[in-house]
């Protein structure tokens, strides 16, 4: 929260400021002696009018309604002038008080630019996740290594080895989460290099089986010409991406599942491209999860963090390219990819 672009404040659930980082004091003029026990209506006072059912005292337990609103509210300097921001609420839950984090950024024109207000709500986002998933990542490494001394002393006792275990094996859940969480927060540096995709996709088809042991699921690359499957990309980055999509697209209730991967050339805004479509024959996607597939912690499983397919879109967008779920006429479900095959003259590199 610190390094974020946006000014970060957040309060508990009385409104009262717990933290404020360096660009709300540098942009409003206060002190962060003067910020820290004031309450959030002081720097926002529209902020409990933005749902009309909200009492003034508890801008938090209606942060919900708050940020589907969202939007432009006056902020108060400390010298009594007003500068108007654009605000996104979050509530910060899992703590041992409900909290609620704002991020302000600077409304420089009349039209809010919704995917600058979006970049920044998840760059504050992803900044505090970080760094908690950091702390729990230690707590939980210190738990698994009592646990190793404690099987020391259960030697020959079947019982409290067996519930040992099982603690050991819901402890490497969770530090397999907070890796998940850390690799969405973690900035994308890329070093591409012309890679032939089906390789790369098969090698994770592998690992994958070899993972779930028992798998019956059937893979089939489609690739017209030699070079078709051809792109400039990072390895490391796509065999994630190639990951998450195939763990996707087999975790499926039935028994089989067979998913085809067709690799053809096309264009992307005006280049050469490379069109990936992994199209599995289970189930399709849900209407809702269509619209929100992509969207961070969002899931229709009983398992996971719901982050694997916003990865995905964080890393091919990295590449310059694009990704979609869709449901074709066929049956079950598709996610189709485009990457360019070269370099473009604006490559930015995130």
């Amino acid at each position: 929260m610190e390094f974020s672009p946006t000014a970060v404040v957040v309060a508990n659930d009385s409104g009262t400021i717990l933290f404020a980082n360096e660009n709300v004091q540098n942009w409003f003029g206060y002190a962060c002696s003067e910020l820290t026990g004031s309450t959030l209506e002081g720097l926002l006072p529209e902020i409990a009018g933005r749902d009309e059912h909200a009492h003034s005292a508890h801008p938090v337990s209606h942060a919900t309604s708050c940020q589907r609103r969202g939007g432009r509210q006056r902020a108060v300097c400390k010298d009594g002038s007003e500068v108007v921001v654009d605000v996104t609420l979050v509530p910060v839950e899992e703590q041992s008080e409900p909290l609620l984090l704002a991020s302000l950024s600077k409304s420089e024109s009349e039209a809010i630019d919704g995917e600058r207000l979006e970049s920044e709500r998840l760059d504050a986002i992803a900044k505090m996740i970080s760094g908690l998933a950091h702390e729990s990542r230690n707590a939980l490494q210190r738990a698994v290594a009592c646990l190793d001394l404690l099987e020391l002393d259960f030697a020959g006792e079947d019982r409290q080895l067996e519930l040992s275990r099982k603690i050991r094996r819901s402890l490497s859940d969770l530090l397999s989460n907070y890796d998940e969480v850390r690799r969405f927060a973690e900035p994308i540096v890329l070093s591409r290099t012309p890679t032939h995709l089906v390789p790369l996709c098969r090698d994770v088809f592998i690992d994958l089986r070899k993972h779930y042991q028992a798998w019956t699921n059937q893979i089939e690359f489609i690739v017209d010409q030699p070079e078709d499957d051809v792109a400039l990309v990072d390895r490391g980055k796509l065999d994630e991406v190639f990951y998450y999509i195939l763990d996707n697209a087999f975790d499926q209730p039935q028994e089989r599942i067979k998913v085809r991967i067709e690799f053809r050339r096309t264009t992307l805004e005006g280049q050469p491209a490379v069109r990936i479509c992994v199209h599995n024959d289970g189930r399709p996607f849900y209407p809702e999860a269509l619209q929100r597939a992509f969207e961070p912690f969002y899931t229709t499983k009983q398992h996971g963090t719901g982050l694997g397919l916003s990865i995905s879109r964080r890393l091919v967008e990295a590449h310059r390219g694009r990704i979609q779920v869709r449901n074709p006429e066929s049956g079950g479900a598709a996610i189709e990819i485009l990457l360019p095959v070269r370099r473009g003259p604006a490559d930015p590199r995130r």
